[in-house]
């Protein structure tokens, strides 16, 4: 015996690591030998009660093992069906188990007969399905078939309650769509379109429609060779994959992880292309399959339900009723007759247009005839019917796009735009892009739709309103269908789209005019959010430039609809950095710039004078007109273009708190969108942005934005948009903060040490150690003209503004304004700077050594070892 459970631990450990069909199918073979050995082997040492010991029972394979699938880290399940006289006590079922579980296996074997086993079923309706994969590997053969019989029995005693019971599975399976998390690291058994979705049409042809296999449901029409195929190519790859996830140290559940993605991908061989990881590969291959399996069992259920098997009767059981010459409405189904409706390219298009005008489906003669006839929508170019039927369809769809969807998972998205292939099921590897992106562009185009049906009037009134007035311009949905299109050429992906899209549009056959409009919305669509989030609103320059690039208010409005859509439809991340970026202020400049022109003297006076007044009121008890007339001739130009009258009178209110002290400092701490803006003024010292931040970070506040004015009297204003590292009920101690400030500024506090310090006691270090992805400094000497901008690409980790800010203390650099923008643990750290002259930094030589000893102290030492 320990030469053949040797044998067999040896033999399953080299399968193991074999993740190709062949090595299952090998799998498969050992293990039903190993069992079929174990109970002959058992058999023939009865002697002369042999005989009846084998006919007192069977050992049946359960579940994947019954079905012939499965892989060396999935559990095996058996059952000993025992006749009613089985004299033979549990010391025989060890001799079956203890063998298997020595070489590896996670065994489970139960032991009852055929009436104990129904009574189980009673109580566990789960368990049927189970026993639906039985399949005989030794002992009285006879005893199996009788099972089978017994089972047939209790589906006509049961047949309602166990389909509800496998509908209510298929329907909730499909419920967790709603829940980003199952997108971004999907469950091999329970996301739709995964193993239970497969097991339940299976079992459901058993229950309702008498058939016991694929092959049988080919034959009676229930299901076709090409989904048969699909379903069972799906199975051996989802399958596979559930195996190697389990062989993973540590993991036993059928969850994909995000981490143990990289892991699967690796052990798979898949390899990365330009632009795109190893593990997108394998996520997209996963992702291609949850979608086809999802589409078959949405139509098998839709056939179920036109034979009365879901419902109360057959849908041709109801009222006929015309809708055009040759289409008619059947039980809430639009049925087509093929001998009055010409099968051309817009008329199929056109049936899409009319279900979603309708509000309903298809009959199955019509969803048949639809996809007989998909080809021709293939060869249709410039056929003004087909775009006319089109947009007819993206105008009358409801709030959740149902016709749409259908329209893409019937291939029809794919057949009229051919490019729209080259995303399907495409995935970037982070938590921040949640879907694929051909459920982006899905959900981008749904949630303009709930924008205009006023979903968001609570939030967003200026944009509801807006989608209101917008609701009749077709080329924003396109945009919102196709703005993604370019992400499978890697990198700059908005470029690529748009150069993609003059072809689709000559193909489709639109106008110049709307061709040129969606192109241009698919090449600016990030316009809005990364101008916001990356650079300083306060300069005057960009926002000109900004304004004519968009040119007119109607790209204004557009612009700002496919981006609130396109933050929406990305994942929660992306919702949250809608919300923390001033994107609704950029748009009220440019407005305010398309709708006036640019600025002269006499605007920017006016603008001066409207704030003056509207300050002067909230300071008029402490400050008179005289001293705030010099106050304001001490601010900076970009200071009053990005300041509230609100913020100015809180400013100077601080500022008349100040001491004279050369280190004396006031600050103010006020709540705001979930975290807390923190404002510090002081006279001008050296460093003191590097100094504030080190000291918030010590404190376990995140930084999100911060911005630096100096006046000409020589008095900094900080302002500090923060965030709490470690979601806590209370603030932290503001007294503490205040203390460490005044003793780093009195020299009694070593920064440096201290972050460190406080690093090494939460486990963590704010030296960088592994780089996943390098990072990138670069520097824009164009784009502003006071300033250089510098830009800087990395992973985030704490204190990394101030690793950066006091790298740029060293080269005597003065920081202007720092935009913080974080996509999960990636950031882009933005700089408005100048030199200690108030230059641009031009030098090439200080322009080398600014980017080298970033990169030093981002990626640490290796990244110039060569």
């Amino acid at each position: 015996m320990e030469s053949m459970v040797e044998s067999l631990r040896r033999q399953r450990e080299q399968l193991a690591h074999g993740a190709d069909e062949e090595a299952l199918r090998r799998h498969m073979s050992l293990l039903e030998i190993a069992v079929i050995s174990l109970h002959n082997r058992l058999v023939n040492r009865m002697a002369s009660e042999s005989e009846r010991f084998r006919s007192s029972g069977a050992i049946l394979a359960m579940g994947h093992f019954g079905r012939g699938l499965l892989g060396p880290q999935d559990p095996v399940s058996l059952l000993w069906l025992r006749a009613e006289t089985f004299p033979w006590d549990e010391s025989a079922q060890r001799e079956i188990v203890a063998p298997l579980v020595e070489a590896g296996w996670q065994v489970s074997l139960q032991c009852a007969t055929i009436p104990e086993l129904l009574e189980e079923l009673e109580s566990r309706r789960d368990f049927f399905f189970e026993l639906l994969d039985t399949r005989y590997l030794s002992g009285n053969r006879q005893l199996a078939a009788e099972l089978d019989h017994a089972l047939d029995d209790f589906i006509a005693s049961h047949q309602r309650a166990l389909f509800d019971l496998l509908y209510h599975g298929i329907r909730g399976r499909q419920a967790r769509f709603s829940i980003p998390e199952n997108w971004l690291e999907p469950d091999m058994l329970e996301s739709p379109g995964a193993l239970k979705d497969i097991d339940s049409i299976r079992f459901a042809g058993r229950i309702l429609l008498d058939v016991h296999c694929f092959d049988d449901a080919i034959f009676q029409g229930y299901l076709t060779r090409r989904e048969v195929d699909r379903l069972q190519s799906a199975e051996k790859k989802l399958l596979k994959w559930l195996n190697l996830l389990r062989s993973v140290k540590g993991h036993r559940h059928s969850v994909l992880d995000f981490k143990v993605q990289e892991i699967l991908a690796e052990k798979l061989g898949y390899s990365g292309r330009s632009g795109f990881l190893p593990v997108e590969s394998f996520m997209q291959e996963v992702h291609e399959t949850l979608h086809e399996v999802f589409c078959v069992s949405s139509e098998f259920c839709e056939r179920l339900q036109e034979i009365g098997k879901i419902g109360s009767a057959p849908v041709s059981l109801g009222p006929k009723v015309k809708v055009e010459e040759g289409l008619f409405l059947v039980g809430g189904r639009l049925h087509v007759d093929p001998g009055r409706v010409e099968p051309t390219a817009a008329n199929l298009v056109r049936l899409y247009a009319l279900a979603a005008q309708h509000r309903v489906g298809f009959s199955s003669a019509t969803r048949r005839w639809l996809e007989h006839h998909r080809s021709v929508v293939e060869t249709a170019f410039e056929d003004p019917g087909v775009l006319k039927a089109f947009l007819q369809l993206l105008a009358s769809d409801d709030g959740h796009v149902t016709v749409i969807r259908r329209f893409y998972n019937d291939g029809f998205l794919r057949a009229l735009v051919p490019e729209s292939a080259l995303v399907h099921a495409l995935v970037q590897h982070d938590a921040f892009h949640v879907y694929p992106v051909h459920e982006h562009h899905l959900r981008t185009l749904r949630e303009l739709k709930r924008l205009k049906i006023g979903e968001y009037q609570d939030e967003e009134p200026e944009l509801t309103a807006l989608a209101q007035e917008m609701a009749d311009n077709p080329w924003l949905s396109l945009a919102a269908l196709f703005h993604d299109l370019g992400k499978h050429a890697g990198h700059h992906h908005a470029k690529h789209g748009a150069d993609m899209f003059p072809l689709i549009a000559r193909r489709l056959g639109m106008s110049s005019d709307g061709a040129d409009l969606v192109t241009f919305l698919i090449r600016h669509h990030l316009l809005l959010m990364d101008t916001a989030s990356m650079r300083d609103l306060g300069d005057m320059e960009l926002l000109i430039q900004c304004a004519r690039t968009v040119e007119d208010l109607e790209k204004l409005h557009l612009l700002m609809l496919l981006s609130f859509a396109d933050m929406m439809a990305t994942g929660p991340r992306a919702v949250q950095k809608w919300r923390e970026t001033p994107v609704h202020e950029l748009y009220r400049r440019l407005l305010d710039l398309l709708e006036k022109g640019e600025p002269g003297e006499k605007v920017l006076a006016e603008r001066l004078q409207r704030l003056k007044e509207a300050v002067c009121e909230k300071v008029a008890d402490v400050v008179d007109p005289s001293r705030l007339e010099e106050h304001f001739r001490d601010l900076p130009p970009r200071y009053v273009l990005t300041s509230s009258p609100k913020a100015v009178a809180r400013h100077l209110r601080l500022e008349m708190e100040l001491g004279p002290e050369p280190d004396a400092f006031v600050w103010e701490v006020e709540k705001e969108n979930g975290g807390v803006e923190i404002t510090v003024l002081s006279r001008e010292i050296p460093g003191f942005l590097a100094k504030v931040a080190g000291i918030l970070t010590l404190h376990d506040l995140d930084i999100r934005d911060a911005r630096v004015f100096t006046k000409k009297n020589g008095v900094m204003i900080l302002v500090f948009g923060c965030r709490f590292v470690i979601p806590r009920q209370e603030a932290p101690d503001w007294a503490s903060v205040r203390a460490d400030l005044r003793r780093l500024l009195q020299g009694r506090l070593a920064l440096d040490y201290r972050i460190a310090a406080h690093a090494a006691a939460k486990g963590s270090s704010p030296v960088r150690t592994l780089i996943p992805s390098p990072s990138r400094v670069l520097l824009d000497n164009d784009s502003a003209k006071e300033y250089t901008i510098v830009e800087v690409y990395t992973m985030d980790r704490p204190g990394l503004l101030y690793t950066i800010t006091r790298t740029l203390l060293d080269l005597q650099v003065r920081i202007h304004v720092a935009k913080i923008t974080t996509k999960v643990d990636q950031v882009a750290d933005i700089f408005y700077i100048k030199n200690h002259r108030g230059e641009k930094v031009t030098d090439r030589e200080q322009v080398e050594e600014l980017r080298r000893a970033l990169l030093f102290y981002l990626d640490g030492p290796a990244v110039f070892q060569a």
